[in-house]
Parts: structure tokens; sequence; C-alpha cells
């Protein structure tokens, strides 16, 4: 298991921003096969629809589901991407190896415009773990 490297940081951050730039989005993140954020954060000027603590447990609880997904790979096939719309929101998770792209978005966005955005720019960048021992990597826009 190898560990993300500052560049692989930097590339994840860089898309993020760049994804977070579209229309309605209001959150890109790279959520860790721990369910910690490493890369990206809420859109500029763009407030959380619950607090710290929850969004915290959110992450991790996303990374559980899509893991306990992973349980039917081997008869349906590996997950694209899970596509979660709310009243009050739209959530999507799209895997980058073991870590996840979490992006939300207004509830009336185009789901299948921000999937294939993210799929394009998180392409590249592959990365089989996220271990990040001793760093703290925010990235607010």
């Amino acid at each position: 298991m190898s560990s993300i490297t500052a560049e692989n940081i930097k590339k994840l951050d860089i898309a993020c921003k760049e994804l977070s730039n579209e229309d309605k989005i209001r959150h890109v993140g790279v959520i860790n096969n721990l369910g910690k954020l490493i890369a990206g954060g809420f859109k500029a000027g763009t407030s959380p629809l619950i607090d710290t603590d929850k969004i915290a447990m959110t992450y991790m609880q996303m990374q559980l589901d899509f893991k306990m997904r992973q349980e039917l790979d081997e008869v349906l096939g590996p997950i694209d991407y899970i596509a979660s719309r709310r009243t009050k929101q739209l959530i999507i998770s799209v895997p980058i190896g073991d870590n996840l792209v979490l992006i939300s978005a207004e509830p009336d966005a185009d789901d299948k415009k921000i999937i294939k955005k993210a799929e394009e720019l998180f392409d590249d960048i592959s990365i089989s773990e996220v271990n990040l021992k001793n760093k703290k990597l925010f990235c607010k826009y």
C-alpha cells in the first residue's frame, strides 16, 4: 500500500476546485478510505447545510456505504458512481481507487453532467490508498 504524494494531493485539490466552479455545485472533496477529507471542500461563499461534526460523520458514512456496496462487485460489477437526490441536496460519490470524490450540489443540478465532468477531471489521478500520517490537508476556496 502506497501513501499519497504531495503531487497527487495538489492534483486532487486542482480537480476539486475546477469541478466546484461548475454551476450549482456546493462542495467537492476527496474522502479517504477512513472517511477523512483529504482534498477539496466547500465552494467559497457556500455555507454547509449541516454542522461541522455532522459533516465529518457524513464523510465516514459515505465511505462505509461505498464499502458495503462493493460486496456486490463480483456479481454486479464495480460501482461507477452513487447518486442521491434529496429535497435540499444532490449528493454524488465517484470512486477513485479506495477513495471517494464526494460532490454536493443544488437539488436541481444535472447529475449526469456533473458525473461526466468529475470522471474527466479525476480519471488521470491514480492513487491506490490515501495514508495521511501527520498530515492535515484541507483546501478552502
